[in-house]
């Protein structure tokens, strides 16, 4: 997010930026198990929900980790949870994540507000 810089330091190069966001499918090199209904992918991403965000997660026993971020990369948020999901606490670490997102949101919607945007 941010083009690979937070706070005026750089911490990836433009370029390498560029490489990590870039969708790297097109009609010719598409994976038959990816169907362009699915979206795209870059480096260990993916479009999420239709193509609205982009984002990564997976799980081992005992944690679930995601991370989602708009198309724009302008409100991301991380979730790790520390027990394996499913019924109702795969339900809850939902609930948590879109209060966590609403909250990303409106911290976003300040920000740029503050910034007269």
């Amino acid at each position: 997010m941010n083009e690979g810089e937070y706070q005026g330091t750089r911490i990836l190069d433009v370029d390498s930026t560029a490489e990590m966001l870039r969708f790297q499918f097109n009609d010719s090199n598409r994976p038959e198990n990816f169907p362009a209904a699915d979206g795209n992918s870059g480096l260990f991403w993916r479009t999420k929900f239709n193509g609205t965000l982009i984002g990564h997660g997976g799980n081992d026993p005992g944690i679930q980790a995601d991370m989602l971020a708009d198309v724009s990369k302008q409100v991301g948020v991380i979730l790790f949870v520390n027990t394996s999901l499913s019924g109702p606490e795969e339900q809850a670490a939902g609930i948590v994540f879109d209060a966590l997102w609403k909250h990303a949101a409106e911290l976003q919607h300040v920000a740029q507000t503050a910034a007269g945007k």
